[in-house]
C-alpha cells in the first residue's frame, strides 16, 4: 500500500509519457534505473531532498464515490528524499501502525521515476511538481482505500510541505 503511494512520490515531475532507458543492464521492464539521472526537466532531487509532511493525502477508486484523506481524517503522512535519491515514506493512518515504504528516486529519460525496494525491477512513474515549496504527486497507486484490507486501484494526490 505504502511502496505504491511512493509512486506517487515519483511525482517529482510532470509526467507526459514514458521512455525507457535503455543499457546493456537493462532490468525485466526494459528500464536501466542506473542510467537514469537526479536531474529532472522540472526540478531536481536535490531540490526535494529532505523532510516533507503531507497537509492532503487523498485516494479514490475512479469511476467510485470511495475515497480516503489519510490526513483529513487525522492521519499522518511524512516523506524523507536523501541526496542520492533514496526515499522513505510512512502512511500512518488513524488508529494503525504506520506503513514504511523505501526506494530510490529519479529521472529516466526526463520523467519521474520510483523504485521501491520491495520490486526493484518494476519501476513506477507519477506525475509530480514543486512550486513555491509545494511538492505535490499525483497518479495511479493501490491503496487500500475501502479499507477491507485489500489494495485497491487508486487515484492519489499527495499534498507535501517542508517539515
Amino acid at each position: 500500500m505504502i511502496k505504491k503511494l511512493l509512486a506517487i512520490l515519483a511525482l517529482l515531475a510532470v509526467v507526459l509519457s514514458f521512455s525507457n532507458c535503455s543499457s546493456d543492464n537493462e532490468e525485466d521492464d526494459g528500464l536501466d534505473f542506473s542510467a537514469c539521472s537526479l536531474n529532472g526537466p522540472n526540478f531536481s532531487i536535490s531540490e526535494v531532498t529532505g523532510n516533507w509532511v503531507a497537509t492532503q493525502a487523498n485516494f479514490d477508486i475512479p469511476g467510485t464515490t470511495q475515497q480516503v484523506d489519510v490526513v483529513a481524517e487525522g492521519g499522518t503522512v511524512t516523506l524523507n528524499v536523501q541526496a542520492d535519491g533514496g526515499f522513505t515514506l510512512v502512511i500512518t493512518e488513524v488508529g494503525e501502525a504506520g506503513e514504511t515504504t523505501t526506494g530510490d528516486l529519479a529521472f529516466c529519460e526526463g520523467i519521474f521515476t520510483v523504485r521501491y525496494d520491495d520490486a526493484p525491477n518494476i519501476p513506477e512513474i507519477l506525475n509530480a511538481s514543486l512550486n513555491g515549496g509545494i511538492f505535490q504527486i499525483t497518479g495511479p497507486v493501490e491503496f487500500d482505500v475501502d479499507g477491507d484490507g485489500s489494495d485497491d486501484e487508486a487515484f492519489v494526490i499527495l499534498v507535501l510541505e517542508r517539515s
